[in-house]
């Protein structure tokens, strides 16, 4: 039998991952409206849309949190007993780059691989140029999705 306790900090993990991956779903949802994506994501992995999708999603949210995760290690973003300043800069600049560096990263990915297959480069300037403006769209959400979290958890840890 498990204990409640830890059946309570099971379903606040549960619903921490739920609240990410909702986040950066909303983020990813700009990123559909480019028709080249939204064809390429119609047919690939699977043939169901939402499955794809959803894949699409926790991807980009599993390299989320690694982003953070390694970005909190090695930044030294959090705060620690004998230092106790938290630097929000650096956290802002790691929700930054990780979109930037997935459509930099994803683009000369898909280049090449079309250029070793001699397939025909679907990722025009103007297909790159919306993927740019998604990832401007994610961007803000994350950082607005950031700043309510961090609001909520200052108005959690005042004294009653």
């Amino acid at each position: 039998m498990i204990p409640y306790s830890s059946i309570g900090g099971i379903a606040t993990t549960f619903l921490q991952y739920l609240a990410i991956i909702g986040i950066v779903a909303l983020g990813c949802l700009p990123s559909l409206t480019v028709s080249e994506v939204r064809a390429r994501l119609d047919r690939w992995p699977t043939d169901r849309f939402p499955v794809n999708y959803l894949l699409l999603v926790g991807v980009i949210a599993l390299g989320q949190v690694v982003a953070m995760v390694v970005g909190w290690r090695v930044l030294h973003i959090g705060s620690t007993q004998i230092d106790p300043q938290f630097r929000e800069l650096r956290f802002i600049a790691v929700l930054i780059a990780y979109p930037i560096t997935v459509l930099g990263l994803g683009t000369v990915g898909v280049r090449l691989y079309c250029w070793q297959r001699s397939m025909e480069q679907w990722l025009t300037p103007r297909t790159i140029a919306s993927l740019g403006v998604a990832a401007g769209m994610y961007i803000v959400t994350i950082i607005g999705a950031a700043t309510v979290l961090f609001i909520v958890a200052l108005f959690l840890a005042l004294p009653t």
